[in-house]
């Protein structure tokens, strides 16, 4: 999804990659990398009685932050933490993260904040603010808020859907246009 404005700025939304959020959900990894995340919505059932290598937990944190680089950990396999069991690949095949009823809602609000913001900077500034800004929905429990990068953010579909929406992204918008 892309709301371009007349050209001075751009704001691109997509779907963020869950996969290596599923294989931390499937396996119970715990790091603080790891646990700074919410559980995936709705949630992954755990697989049990797999070998899972005892660095896996750190690799898990690297493959993570390099998924941003890759755009999506799963379709990068030579990237995978090394003893990933096979049968987390396959159930998370079945597994589904969006309610569909959500998607349309969060899209919509995010739209009329968005432009709210612009709205707003626009007054301020007497003229339309000049930014880029990426931002990668994941399907996490709660209202969820993260930048990842200079122009990039992580949010859950339920802050998409949100009042609250406005405060974190008029803060990133405002801090881009410095």
């Amino acid at each position: 999804m892309r709301f371009p404005g007349d050209s001075t700025w751009q704001v691109s939304s997509g779907d963020g990659d869950t996969f290596a959020l599923y294989v931390r959900d499937a396996l119970g990894i715990s790091t603080p990398t790891a646990d700074s995340i919410p559980r995936l919505s709705p949630p992954v059932p755990r697989v049990h009685d797999v070998y899972v290598p005892e660095t896996f937990g750190s690799a898990w944190d690297r493959w993570w932050s390099q998924s941003f680089l890759a755009r999506g950990a799963q379709h990068v396999p030579s990237r995978w933490p090394v003893g990933l069991p096979g049968e987390v690949r396959a159930a998370y095949e079945n597994w589904r993260p969006h309610v569909p009823d959500v998607a349309p809602k969060a899209r919509e609000n995010l739209s009329a904040v968005l432009r709210e913001v612009v709205a707003q900077l626009t007054g301020e500034l007497g003229r339309e603010p000049v930014f880029s800004l990426s931002l990668i929905e994941i399907p996490v429990e709660g209202e969820f808020w993260r930048r990842v990068g200079t122009d990039t953010v992580l949010l859950s579909e339920e802050l998409m859907a949100s009042p609250h929406l406005i405060a974190p992204l008029e803060s990133v918008v405002r801090d881009l246009l410095r």
